[in-house]
């Protein structure tokens, strides 16, 4: 048990001492998150849905309207923000950042020449747009949400499970 932990922290210090691709950009998309938060005035719940799925829930008038959620594999990471239209149901915004490794350096790497993969996409369903980015800069924009689509019901399972553990907690009260 004590070596499994040991070997967990010892990959979160080398991911996390690798500078990703994207990391200044990715200070901007979640300083821009919790600008939105702040400035709705969303309330934070705290409750994970799945244990190995860190996640942030932030709910105005009994609705979740902001949610952030992390998946770590073993190597990488892949982390989204959702922004909730604050009328309805519907995401306004979907942010997701992915880092996975190139498995071509992985065999015989070590901490000098292991590389990853490091790319944000935001989605903007209205405007049927997907802005994908890479080193910090715009690469391109797609005329489509094909990567919110492949997250819609990951994010909507989570959104129902959230709100029902708020609605249930807030009848105790």
């Amino acid at each position: 048990m004590v070596f499994r932990n040991f070997i967990f922290l010892f990959i979160f210090a080398f991911i996390s001492c690798n500078e990703f691709s994207n990391d200044n950009l990715d200070l901007d998309f979640e300083n821009e998150f919790y600008d939105s938060i702040k400035k709705y005035k969303a309330k934070e719940f705290v409750y994970l849905n799945d244990g190995l799925v860190p996640q942030k829930n932030f709910f105005i008038n009994s609705k979740l309207k902001y949610l952030k959620f992390r998946y770590n594999p073993e190597l990488g990471f892949s982390e989204r923000r959702v922004y909730f239209n604050l009328e309805t149901d519907s995401i306004d915004k979907f942010t997701l950042r992915k880092v996975t490794p190139d498995w071509r350096t992985i065999e015989g790497a070590n901490e000098d020449n292991f590389k990853f993969h490091d790319s944000i996409f935001a989605v903007y369903p209205k405007l049927n747009k997907t802005d994908i980015y890479y080193n910090n800069r715009k690469v391109k924009t797609i005329n489509s949400i094909l990567y919110l689509n492949d997250e819609k019901e990951g994010v909507f399972r989570i959104k129902y499970y959230t709100e029902k553990k708020f609605h249930k907690k807030a009848l105790k009260n």
